[in-house]
């Protein structure tokens, strides 16, 4: 399958690019990049002959010959890009979040309906063994008393620079202050507000969150209310209550952090004993997640899971080439992200700057 990658930043180069060079089944046929410098390095190294600036020549060019594409553009271009990868009528992955604003989010899932490709959202952790272990988990529990998630990622660039030699586009000035203008003007819209405080909160942690917000959704279902959310630390730090189905509460913790330990886990207790995961640093490859179960009432039994170690970026990359072959469907369609981003984005919009707990209903 002749697949293009448009977006070839770091997530890009360590994890989309090298694994599709793995899958026997797909053959990297063109890349776009805004950076020339890194059009030409990793049309070098993978032997791209098909290298591009924009990503619009790349579709437009391309879309006789190309059988999907792959995004991992910056988040506020998600949106226009998988819309014109879609109007093309070429399969389509794009990384998480769909979109910055839930309009946008709807856009996409119009053109995938009106499309007759298959477009799927970028959300590893749905592919992560030790995730659909800690599903099962939960499943064996006869009720849930409480869900907590924690999200405090590391100082992510740092990490990166440990592990990778990464190559950084050479972007002019005024294309990055232009992208960052847009962003923030996305940004503002999906929150109505411009308030500098939250409109920083909203861009840091709807990327932040997304997968732990879809992750949840996956096990407990809809969000029905929204009991209290508090952002505090300037931006930095959330907290909330959710109300899930079945009147089954979350408190979901989300902040930022320059330490080097990665600190994401959702923790369930029930009656008989509790179920947790424990992700393992999302940009290191093939670290396992930890997965427990404690069970019992008089006496207790505890045990740690380790399924697999297999890589969750490779995992979606060779389904989405499944679903490209008719195999299989989208387990990560763009309306499931757009439901992500709806309630991300009620998530800042509840929120009472005097301190006051707010409860909306969804």
């Amino acid at each position: 399958m002749k697949i293009g990658v448009i977006g070839v930043g770091a997530i890009a180069q360590i994890m989309h690019v090298p694994y599709l060079a793995e899958l026997p089944e797909a053959d990297i046929h063109a890349i776009a990049d805004p950076g020339e410098n890194v059009v030409e390095t990793f049309g070098d190294r993978y032997n791209v002959s098909h290298r591009y600036t924009e990503s619009t020549a790349l579709i437009e060019d391309q879309a006789e010959t190309l059988d999907g594409v792959v995004i991992t553009t910056p988040m506020h271009t998600h949106a226009e890009v998988a819309i014109a990868s879609l109007e093309a009528d070429l399969h389509t992955f794009v990384e998480k979040p769909v979109a910055v604003t839930p309009a946008d989010a709807q856009r996409v899932v119009d053109a995938s309906e009106a499309s007759d490709a298959v477009c799927m959202v970028g959300y590893m952790k749905q592919f992560d063994p030790g995730f659909q272990r800690f599903q099962s988990a939960v499943d064996d529990v006869s009720e849930v008393n409480l869900v907590t998630s924690t999200v405090i990622p590391p100082d992510v660039g740092s990490v990166i620079e440990e592990n990778y030699d990464i190559v950084y586009a050479d972007l002019a000035d005024s294309f990055i202050e232009e992208s960052n203008e847009e962003r923030r003007q996305q940004v503002e819209q999906a929150i109505g507000t411009d308030d500098e405080t939250l409109s920083q909160a909203y861009d840091f942690h709807l990327e932040s969150i997304c997968h732990d917000i879809n992750a949840l959704r996956s096990v407990f279902g809809s969000v029905e209310q929204i009991d209290h959310i508090d952002i505090f630390d300037d931006w930095k730090f959330i907290t909330a209550q959710l109300r899930y189905e079945g009147d089954r509460r979350c408190l979901l913790k989300a902040g930022t952090s320059d330490r080097k330990c990665y600190d994401e886990r959702i923790h369930v207790d029930a009656p008989e004993g509790s179920a947790s995961i424990e992700f393992s640093n999302a940009f290191i490859k093939n670290t396992p997640s930890d997965v427990r179960a404690k069970l019992g009432t008089e006496e207790t039994t505890e045990t740690q899971y380790t399924p697999s170690s297999d890589e969750p970026f490779k995992r979606e990359l060779q389904h989405f080439l499944e679903c490209i072959e008719g195999s299989a469907e989208p387990r990560t369609p763009p309306a499931e992200s757009k439901r992500d981003v709806e309630l991300i984005a009620d998530l800042i919009r509840t929120y009472d700057k005097e301190g006051e707990a707010s409860s909306v209903s969804r």
